[in-house]
């Protein structure tokens, strides 16, 4: 069973692959480009990010550039958070013992 991978690569100008090149011993078999809108709000971020509205709304209260019926985000900001919010979730305590 062939197995998909995906990597992500953000620059000015697009990469110079092509389809059906090879690279590492794997075959590019889709291109995708992704352009951010300006704003993004809370229903777009959901989408991508496994995490409950409210905790969602938690984490980025200092970002919402709405207000606090519309939850407006700038992508710019936000994603990276969202990716690295493994690293402020450290558990206290001892280990539960089953």
């Amino acid at each position: 069973m062939k197995k998909k991978y995906i990597i992500t690569l953000e620059g000015d100008a697009p990469p110079k692959l092509f389809l059906g090149e090879e690279i590492a011993g794997c075959k590019i078999i889709e291109l995708r480009s992704e352009e951010l809108p300006r704003r993004v709000d809370a229903a777009w971020l959901l989408e991508r990010y496994s995490l409950s509205r409210k905790s969602l709304i938690e984490h980025l209260r200092v970002f919402n550039k709405g207000n606090e019926g519309k939850h407006l985000y700038d992508p710019t900001e936000v994603i990276p958070i969202l990716d690295n919010l493994h690293l402020l979730n450290i558990k206290r305590g001892a280990r539960r013992k089953n």
